[in-house]
């Protein structure tokens, strides 16, 4: 089981750093926003705001949230060793995705 808030407060740090990193969750960035919403605001991340894709579920595999969780993670060892900040990428069943989030405007 994930330890929701020490990973919300670790994803944090990583976004305050460098924010267009949040590409780097892919499909799965949408999840990561509201658990990260769970602990934050946008005082703490300006990314924080009610911006969504609403179609993202469609998308997503069908497993557990700590799944999702742990796929999220996966995605993002894989987007931040080989994507190289690309908004283009794919999702779990191969077909393409660009993300973007409108509150962080990039």
């Amino acid at each position: 089981m994930i330890k929701r808030e020490s990973f919300a407060r670790n994803i944090l740090q990583i976004l305050q750093t460098k924010p267009q990193r949040y590409r780097e969750f892919g499909v799965y960035w949408w999840l990561i926003k509201e658990l990260l919403k769970e602990h934050y605001s946008k005082d703490d991340l300006y990314l924080l705001g009610n911006f969504t894709d609403t179609q993202i579920h469609e998308r997503l595999p069908d497993v557990s949230e700590d799944e999702l969780i742990h796929l999220a993670i996966l995605e993002h060892q894989q987007n931040a060793a080989y994507n190289l900040g690309r908004n283009s990428v794919n999702d779990h069943e191969g077909e393409p995705y660009v993300i973007y989030d409108e509150d962080a405007g990039l």
